[in-house]
């Protein structure tokens, strides 16, 4: 054992095998912020008398702090650190909650303290993926990004069940005072997961080339852009079925009048779980196969999921669960792909800057969904025409995976030609 080694363990800081782990599970606390308004959005609607374009316009207000956060964050990682961010955002978001549970009260307070909410919980989720790339090598980075987006999966499933059953029960005070209580322990592990990491180089003094321009036609190839617009249509799906999904399962659940607890761990687990199990299962698949054919195939079956679950509302209740996890599973299973893939597609030290431009330009598409469909639900009263305006970027995503697919087609024919 090397003195370095010895000076670590004194100070407490966790081995290198250990460190991923642990943020994970600090990643999955501080996501308990993330659903905490969608959750209780069915009890919230009566309680504050509010129909579905106010409940959609807050949850839009949220996604475009997210939104805006994601990109400062994500060009501050590259100046300062992917470390020092996060953990600034995670504290941050712990008090954010804090506040949120204490003077939320009506749509008009909610509107305002949930944008406080979204700019900590936004800030953290480009970093958070950038440690994961710096604790893995690259032959496993999907699975590692895999893990990272489980974990906040995790977090999301805890934030709706917890949310929704607690406000159900108690109100929804109480709902968003206990996922405050597990943003902040979130917080306490991302601090003893990330104790004594080194820093990264090219991030060490706080004058990298993040100082500089990005050279666009340089740092975004076509291969790069294709994967820019997927992800943009992504969040578009997402985030619409994120905000949503949860009062579309409470409301197929009605007629069989549920505990409420019991209802609350359904919702969640259907709405979160199978996606928690899906990036990383396609985080892998994407490490042994072709990142493009695994996009392709998933943001189809993706976009016609959600064209299912809207018309499950005229099924049974079995059918509305059924389609909702698959559903879950496809749309979010291609975010550790897309993921990976812009890892590889840009150059390291432009990544973190580009990863913000992709989060800010992805989620403030994204934050739009929430309110389309509300007002479409509102004006329609369909739950299917709602759910077909998120197909469509699923769609638009399936486009632009088969579009990097014939790029990686004609790169390996020009290559296969210059050898001959």
């Amino acid at each position: 054992m090397t003195p370095s080694m010895d000076t670590a363990r004194a100070a407490g800081t966790p081995s290198p095998a250990r460190r991923l782990p642990l943020l994970c599970a600090g990643r999955a606390g501080t996501c308990m912020g993330m659903m905490t308004f969608a959750g209780a959005l069915p009890v919230l609607q009566q309680a504050w008398h509010m129909d579905a374009a106010t409940a959609g316009t807050i949850q839009t207000a949220f996604n475009l702090a997210n939104a805006i956060a994601l990109l400062a964050a994500a060009w501050l990682a590259d100046t300062f650190g992917a470390r020092r961010v996060y953990l600034c955002c995670t504290w941050a978001g712990a008090l954010a909650l804090a506040c949120f549970a204490a003077f939320a009260r009506s749509p008009q307070s909610a509107l305002v303290l949930i944008v406080l909410v979204g700019l900590t919980q936004g800030g953290a989720y480009a970093p958070a993926l950038l440690l994961a790339a710096e604790l893995s090598p690259a032959s496993r980075r999907g699975r590692a990004m895999g893990q990272m987006l489980a974990a906040g999966s995790f977090g999301y499933l805890l934030s709706v069940s917890l949310s929704l059953w607690a406000a159900q029960t108690w109100g929804p005070t109480a709902a968003f005072t206990a996922c405050a209580a597990g943003v902040l322990a979130g917080a306490i592990l991302g601090h003893v997961s990330l104790a004594g990491m080194p820093v990264p180089a090219r991030r060490g003094n706080g004058a990298t080339s993040s100082t500089s321009p990005l050279q666009w036609k340089t740092v975004f190839s076509p291969a790069a852009l294709c994967l820019l617009v997927a992800y943009v249509a992504h969040c578009w799906e997402l985030l619409g079925s994120y905000a949503w999904t949860p009062s579309l399962l409470a409301t197929a659940l009605r007629p069989l009048h549920l505990d409420p607890l019991a209802q609350a761990l359904l919702v969640g687990a259907v709405a979160h779980l199978s996606g928690m199990l899906a990036t990383p299962a396609i985080g892998i698949l994407s490490d042994r196969w072709n990142r493009s054919n695994v996009l392709v195939a998933v943001a189809a079956t993706g976009a016609a999921c959600s064209l299912l679950m809207g018309w499950s509302t005229h099924w049974a209740p079995a059918w509305t669960v059924v389609l909702a996890a698959i559903g879950s599973f496809f749309i979010l299973g291609d975010s550790s792909a897309l993921s990976a893939a812009m890892t590889e597609a840009v150059p390291a030290d432009s990544l973190g800057r580009v990863m913000g431009v992709r989060s800010v330009l992805g989620f403030g598409a994204g934050a739009l969904a929430p309110a389309a469909f509300g007002v479409t639900l509102d004006g329609t009263g369909s739950w299917a025409a709602s759910y077909a305006i998120l197909a469509a970027g699923g769609a638009i995503a399936c486009g632009a995976a088969l579009c990097l697919r014939r790029l990686e087609s004609r790169s390996t024919k020009s290559k296969g030609e210059a050898v001959t």
